[in-house]
C-alpha cells in the first residue's frame, strides 16, 4: 500500500499536517544496514552439526527447543546446559562467537549493530517427527521478496534446498540472530535514545517496568492495557519465523504539544492468524496531558539499524514541533502518529510485515470490542485498567 494512501487515514485525525517534503524524512539508501548479519551463521551451522553428532547432545537441544514456546533460546544458554561437551574445538569457536557479541553490549556506549545468536526448531505440520532427517538452516540474506530457496544441510554437511513458502515435511534447526532476544535488546536502547531526546519519560529507566504514580496525589496508576490481539494471516516465509513485533505510543505530554512516545515489544505476538490475549498494559495516562493518544504497530526490519530508526522516528517528530504549538492538541495527536509513518522507509507500505497498523485516537476510560485498526490488519480489545497504590 502507497504511502500517499495510508496518510488518509492520519488525515481523518488531523485536518493540518505538517509542511514538510516527502524527501526530507524518508531514510535513504546509506540508512539501509549494507551488512545486517556480521556473525558468519553458515559457521555456526557447520559447529553445530559437528557437535550434534554426539547423541547425548542432540537429544538434548532437540528435547528443550521442541517444549519450549518462546520464539527462540539463547545460543550461549543451551550451550551452558551441555557444556559437557566444552572440550570439543566446535564448542569453543561457538563460545568465541557467543562471547564477542556478548561484549558489544557491555559498552557504555549504544551499539551499531546488535546480534544474539539463538536457536528454534521449525517442525512439520500434522506429521510424526524423525529427528534423524534433522537439517540446519538460517534465513537468506536480503529482501524476503528475492528469496528463491532456503540453503539448509544435513548432518552429514551435504546442502539441501527447500522451498520460502512451503514448511518442509522434516524438522529444522534454525539459527538466527537477529530474532526474539535481539528485539528485547534493541526495544531497550530505542527507548533510552528517545529519553535523551526529550521524547519520552523515565518510566522504562529501570530494568522492571515502573508502575508507580508520577504524581504523589495520585491514588493510583490509570492505564489501558491490551486484553486480545490478532493480525491477519500473510504469506511470510517459514525460515522467519516469529514476528518480532513490537508497539509505538504516541501522545500530548503538555500545553506546548511537546510529543511522549514509548516503544513496547509485544513479544508473544508471534503468529498472524492466531489470537492473543497480553493482558499487557499499553497507555500510562499519567504521561499525556490530554485523554488520547496512539498505538502504531510494527514489525522488526533487519535491514534498517534500530540506530537509525529511532533517529529518522525523532527528526520526523520534531519536524512539526515549531509548528503546533498554538495548534488543537487533537489536530498535533494525529500529526505525531503521521510524522512517525511518513518518517518510515518507504518500502515498509508494500510488505505487511514492516507496519503492520495504527490504532489513532484511543481513548481514556473508554472500551474498544474488536477494534479494527486503520489498515485492517490488527484487530484489537482494549480497556481501561486502575493500578491501586500500595
Amino acid at each position: 500500500m502507497k504511502k500517499s494512501f495510508l496518510l488518509l487515514n492520519v488525515v481523518l485525525v488531523s485536518l493540518l499536517f505538517f509542511n514538510c517534503e516527502t524527501e526530507e524524512t524518508v531514510v535513504n539508501e546509506t540508512n539501509v544496514v549494507q551488512d545486517t548479519n556480521s556473525i558468519d551463521k553458515k559457521r555456526i551451522a557447520f559447529d553445530l552439526i559437528d557437535l550434534l553428532a554426539n547423541t547425548e547432545f542432540k537429544t538434548n537441544i532437540v528435547e528443550t527447543l521442541a517444549k519450549d514456546h518462546t520464539p527462540g533460546i539463547k545460543l550461549s544458554k543451551l550451550l551452558k546446559e551441555n557444556a559437557f561437551i566444552s572440550d570439543q574445538k566446535s564448542y569453543q569457536s561457538l563460545k568465541k562467537v557467543i562471547d564477542k557479541a556478548d561484549n558489544q553490549l557491555k559498552s557504555n556506549e549504544i551499539p551499531d549493530n546488535i546480534e544474539i545468536p539463538e536457536l528454534w526448531l521449525q517442525r512439520p505440520s500434522n506429521k510424526s517427527v524423525n529427528y534423524a532427517d534433522l537439517l540446519v538452516s538460517f534465513a537468506p540474506e536480503g529482501d524476503e521478496k528475492s528469496w528463491t530457496e532456503i540453503e539448509a544441510y544435513t548432518l552429514e554437511g551435504e546442502t539441501v534446498f527447500l522451498d520460502v513458502k512451503d514448511i518442509p515435511n522434516v524438522p529444522v534447526l534454525v539459527i538466527e540472530t537477529k530474532g526474539y532476544e535481539t528485539l528485547k535488546v534493541e526495544v531497550n536502547y530505542m527507548n533510552k535514545q528517545l529519553q535523551t531526546a526529550g521524547l519520552q519519560n523515565n518510566r522504562f529507566r529501570s530494568a522492571k517496568m515502573d508502575l508507580s504514580p508520577s504524581s504523589k496525589a495520585n491514588s493510583g496508576l490509570e492505564t489501558t492495557k491490551l486484553d486480545q490481539i490478532r493480525l491477519n494471516q500473510d504469506e511470510e516465509p517459514w525460515i522467519s519465523g516469529a514476528a518480532e513485533v513490537y508497539a509505538i505510543t504516541s501522545g500530548i505530554k503538555n500545553t506546548s504539544n511537546e510529543a511522549e512516545v514509548k516503544i513496547i515489544p509485544m513479544y508473544y505476538l508471534d503468529y498472524e492468524g492466531t489470537t492473543y490475549y497480553p493482558n499487557q498494559i499499553m497507555l500510562f495516562w499519567d504521561d499525556y496531558k490530554y485523554q488520547a493518544a496512539n498505538i502504531q504497530l510494527f514489525e522488526k526490519d533487519d535491514n534498517y539499524n534500530f540506530k537509525q530508526l529511532v533517529s529518522i522516528i525523532v527528526d520526523g517528530i520534531f519536524q512539526i514541533v515549531g509548528t503546533v504549538s498554538g495548534q488543537a492538541w487533537v489536530n498535533v495527536l494525529g500529526q505525531v502518529a503521521g510524522a512517525i509513518i511518513q518518517a518510515m522507509p518507504d518500502e515498509w507500505y508494500t510488505n505487511n510485515d514492516d507496519y503492520v497498523d495504527s490504532l489513532y485516537t484511543i481513548q481514556k476510560n473508554k472500551t474498544y470490542t474488536n477494534h479494527v485498526g486503520a489498515r485492517g490488519n490488527a484487530t484489537v480489545t482494549l480497556s481501561p485498567l486502575f493500578i491501586p497504590s500500595n
